[in-house]
C-alpha cells in the first residue's frame, strides 16, 4: 500500500488550519494511507479525521525525534510533506526517507525537499492569502485535489463526556445560549486590555447571553480577575485540547481574540466573531458570515510584531463597539436574543 507522510507540529489554530491541506492529498491519492505527524496535544483533532489513517504523537525532544524519524523510515513513504517548516519538521521530513519531499521554500530548510512552493503568495496588491490556503497550495503541489478550505477536525467520544463535566463545573447551565470569550493572546501584542473583555462580558451578558471564559495554560490569573470585574462570569477549567474541542461545539458561538481556540469553533461550526490589530484578517480569519471581524485602522496595522513599543492597535478597538459589533453579529448567527441591555452594574 502506498503511504503517504504529512507533518504539521504546532500550533492549535495552525494545525487546524492544515486540515484542508490533509484533505486534497487524500482526495489526490486514493487508495494511499495518510499518516500525520504531529504533537501529542493535537492528536485527538486529527485521531479519526477522514482521511487520517494514523496520527504519529511527538514531543518535544531530541530524542523522541531520533526515535520517531526511526519509526518513519520503516514504514517506507512514497511521499513526505512538511506544512510546519520549522528546523526539527525539516529534519524529520528529510529523515523519514520518503521517494519524494515537499515543503515551503524557506531559507535553511528548502533542502531538505524535492519540491517547494513560495511560503507566501499575494493574491492581490494589499491583499494576504489565507493560512489554509497556503497549505493547500503546497498540497497541490504534489497531486493534492481541494475540496474547499473549510477546517475540519475528530471529535472523540471520551472528550465529548469531558466537555459536559467541564462546563458543568463551571457553572454553565445552558451552553447554547453562552458565548466563549477569549481575552489573551499567544503574543501579548495580540492580548485585548483586560478591562475591554470584562466590558465586554458585562454587555453580553446584560443582553441575556452567558458568558465563559476560555482560559489557556498559565493565564488562570488574568482569569481570576476577569472573573471580578465581571461577575456572572463563567471560566472553564483546564481541560486538553480534545475536552475544549467537546466544549466549544456546545457554545453559541466563540469572541475575542484572534487565536487558536477561535480557528478550533469555527472548523466545528460554531459562529465566531474576532478582533485584529498585529495580525490579518485575510491570514487569520475563517471565510463565510459567520465569522466576522473588527481591525484597526492604525496604518501599522497587521505589523506581525510580537514586541511593540507603542501598542496601540489593540487598545483602540475599545469594548463598548466591540459588543455592539458581537451582538449586531449574534443577532445573524446566535439564538435570538432579547433586545440590547444596558452594561451591567450601569
Amino acid at each position: 500500500m502506498e503511504r503517504i507522510l504529512a507533518i504539521r507540529l504546532r500550533a492549535l489554530g495552525d494545525v487546524v488550519l492544515t486540515t484542508p491541506a490533509l484533505r486534497a492529498l487524500h482526495r489526490g491519492h486514493p487508495g494511499a494511507a495518510l499518516e500525520v505527524v504531529t504533537e501529542p496535544r493535537y492528536a485527538p483533532l486529527l485521531d479519526g479525521l477522514e482521511g487520517v489513517s494514523k496520527v504519529w504523537p511527538l514531543e518535544r525532544t531530541g530524542a523522541a525525534t531520533v526515535a520517531m524519524i526511526a519509526a518513519l523510515r520503516r514504514r517506507r513513504f512514497s511521499l513526505a510533506v512538511d506544512f510546519f517548516g520549522n528546523p526539527r519538521s525539516a529534519q524529520v521530513t528529510a529523515g523519514a526517507g520518503a521517494a519524494r519531499t515537499a515543503g515551503y521554500a524557506l531559507r535553511g530548510r528548502r533542502h531538505a525537499y524535492q519540491v517547494t512552493v513560495p511560503r507566501d503568495h499575494a493574491p492581490a496588491p494589499g491583499r494576504r492569502e489565507y493560512a489554509a490556503a497556503a497549505h493547500l497550495r503546497l498540497a497541490a503541489a504534489v497531486g493534492g485535489a481541494a475540496d474547499g478550505l473549510e477546517a475540519r477536525v475528530a471529535r472523540q467520544p471520551s472528550a465529548d463526556a469531558e466537555a459536559a463535566r467541564l462546563l458543568a463545573a463551571a457553572g454553565v447551565g445552558d451552553p447554547a445560549r453562552t458565548v466563549g470569550l477569549i481575552a489573551a493572546g499567544t503574543w501579548a501584542t495580540k492580548t485585548w486590555p483586560l478591562a475591554s473583555a470584562a466590558l465586554l462580558s458585562r454587555r453580553l451578558l446584560a443582553a441575556g447571553h452567558g458568558v465563559v471564559a476560555i482560559i489557556g495554560p498559565g493565564e488562570e490569573g488574568l482569569g481570576a480577575r476577569l472573573l471580578r470585574l465581571a461577575p456572572g462570569t463563567r471560566q472553564l477549567p483546564p481541560c486538553d485540547v480534545g475536552a475544549l474541542a467537546g466544549v466549544l461545539a456546545r457554545l453559541e458561538a466563540v469572541v475575542g481574540t484572534d487565536s487558536g481556540p477561535r480557528h478550533l469553533a469555527a472548523a466545528l461550526g460554531r459562529p465566531t466573531y474576532a478582533w485584529f490589530g498585529p495580525t490579518h484578517p485575510d491570514t487569520w480569519s475563517p471565510p463565510g458570515p459567520q465569522h466576522g471581524y473588527w481591525q484597526t485602522s492604525l496604518p501599522c496595522r497587521a505589523c506581525d510584531r510580537t514586541a511593540c513599543p507603542h501598542w496601540s492597535c489593540m487598545p483602540g478597538l475599545t469594548p463598548d463597539e466591540a459588543a455592539d459589533r458581537v451582538l449586531a453579529h449574534l443577532r445573524l448567527h446566535g439564538f435570538q436574543a432579547p433586545a440590547l441591555g444596558p452594561a451591567a452594574g450601569a
